[in-house]
């Protein structure tokens, strides 16, 4: 079984909004409509999880009604304190959905709700890929320099350009998986991990790099919201 799980739970502080920025719009459509009929459509998925915060689901739910969204195949649970612990609600309901018993076939591709231009194509090298390495995530080369900073205001380093990486996501791991390496974790672990390639780096896997697209950049701030709505009304000229 493939899933996808969609991590939708932020509140949007950094947009100034008084609904979570996953529920403004862009040309019309709001960001969580366009990302999950992006998921619904994929040949790859099975069903789509989608964590949220718990005062908001009826919200959303009502939203995925107003725009005819196929929620048959869309299972909706509570997302955690943090986006790491999210990532483990989903975990956790892919393998409830499967009777509670997960095996080498199922994986799960992780999402963030706020990058509503993934293409089908990212999908679908994510699910090929993850045959090869213990997991995948999705990520581009740099065009820019980078340095290093250790105290935020003098650098240290300037790194080889060419072996540095932007990440962006989906992620993708067997769901077995994850659960056994994730129930070995020290609090402190669990509580330091943001995304799922750190902590199979540090166990010692291996995490193959799906190529990503430029187009696949995260709504953040109102910057984003303006550059989304130009590269909408561009395409539909």
């Amino acid at each position: 079984m493939n899933y996808a799980g969609i991590l939708a739970g932020g509140i949007g502080s950094r947009m100034e909004s008084s609904v979570p920025k996953q529920f403004l719009k862009i040309a019309d459509i709001p960001i969580i409509v366009r990302t999950l009929r992006t998921f619904i459509s994929s040949p790859d998925i099975d069903k789509v999880i989608l964590a949220m915060n718990p005062q908001w689901m009826e919200y959303c739910l009502d939203m995925l009604k107003e725009y005819d969204v196929d929620a048959s195949q869309i299972i909706i649970i509570s997302g955690g304190e943090t986006r790491f612990l999210s990532m483990v609600n989903i975990v956790d309901a892919c393998i409830k959905d499967l009777g509670g018993n997960a095996t080498e076939e199922d994986f799960l591709c992780i999402h963030d709700c706020a990058r509503p231009f993934v293409s089908q194509r990212i999908i679908e090298d994510n699910f090929k890929m993850v045959k090869e390495y213990d997991m995948v995530t999705t990520s581009l080369p740099t065009i820019d320099t980078v340095l290093i900073a250790e105290n935020g205001k003098e650098s240290t380093c300037v790194p080889e350009r060419s072996t540095i990486f932007c990440d962006q996501g989906p992620q993708t791991f067997n769901v077995k998986e994850f659960k056994e390496i994730q129930e070995k974790l020290t609090q402190a672990e669990t509580d330091a991990y943001m995304e799922a390639g750190r902590m199979y780096l540090e166990k010692g896997f291996h995490v193959g790099i799906v190529e990503g697209d430029r187009m696949n950049f995260k709504i953040t701030t109102e910057f984003d919201m303006v550059f989304a709505e130009l590269l909408m009304q561009n395409q539909n000229k």
